[in-house]
């Protein structure tokens, strides 16, 4: 493949589980690439070996390395090369290093075309049961700090369905946010080793999520959450209801409010002026 005049930045999709979603076009692909950039040599390689590809150039291409070595790729392909990249599973580029590499190669004038195939954004949306009509990919939130306060304010009040990405080890702590600022009633689907042996789709409210997972599971996880309904689709009566429960567990008209506003996606000055007129 390397007597090509054309040289191409090939992106393959890898499994995220199991190996026999990998596509007969990807294995062709890899095996015919004159180079294959790829997140985890190691991981590439034991992949390659499975399909039985031996003796294939490898390049370390991931968060650390990408920007160094984006140059030395487009060099390859500039020179007629057939480079194929991997992440170490799934698309990449969703939440892996790939990105800056396809921006940069496309900004050279060269060709870029893609092998599509497994993504867990897309296998935890359609099986969560949530609506697929409008969605967002938020990927991993930041960890702490303004920022995420920040994030988290902006899913409160989101329509779309959200898709997140997060650790095992870092789940519990993230749902217990998730149910501060959305609210307990909002639903999600924590989608866990999808495609693997112990697949598990967990649905139910945000409440219970927080309760189900106390402690962190194993595996991979993807949250997908239901979009915030519009505030002009909540009536008053729903936002009294709301408030009232908050007034009898001795909540001020401010945190009543403010708790509201989180829950039900409305305004808080809507929420406190129910509030102030309940009997």
């Amino acid at each position: 493949m390397s007597d090509t005049k054309e040289g191409a930045l090939l992106l393959v999709s890898t499994p995220i589980g199991n190996l026999s979603d990998l596509s007969k076009r990807a294995i062709e692909t890899l095996g015919a690439a004159d180079l294959i950039a790829c997140e985890d040599t190691r991981r590439t390689g034991q992949l390659l070996n499975l399909i039985g590809i031996d003796n294939k150039k490898l390049i370390r291409v991931d968060e650390h390395t990408e920007f160094k070595n984006k140059s030395k790729i487009v060099e390859k392909i500039e020179a007629g090369l057939i480079v194929a990249l991997v992440s170490d599973a799934g698309t990449p580029g969703i939440s892996d290093p790939g990105e800056e590499l396809v921006r940069t190669v496309i900004e050279s004038g060269c060709k870029v075309s893609v092998i599509p195939g497994a993504s867990s954004v897309l296998a935890a949306l359609v099986v969560s049961g949530m609506s697929m009509k409008r969605w967002v990919m938020e990927g991993f939130i930041p960890r702490k700090g303004k920022e995420r306060e920040e994030i988290l304010k902006e899913l409160a009040v989101e329509e779309r369905t959200v898709i997140l990405f997060e650790s095992p080890k870092r789940l519990p702590e993230t749902l217990k946010d998730l149910r501060k600022y959305l609210g307990e009633d909002r639903l999600v689907a924590v989608v866990r080793e999808l495609t693997k042996l112990h697949e598990e789709v967990w649905r139910g409210s945000l409440k219970n999520a927080t309760q189900f997972f106390e402690s962190s599971p194993k595996g991979e996880v993807v949250i997908v959450i239901e979009g915030s309904i519009h505030e002009t689709t909540i009536t008053d009566e729903h936002i009294v209801k709301t408030l009232r429960e908050a007034k009898d567990l001795g909540l001020s008209a401010r945190d009543a409010s403010n708790q509201a506003s989180k829950q039900l996606g409305v305004s808080r000055g809507r929420a406190y002026k129910l509030y102030i007129d309940l009997d």
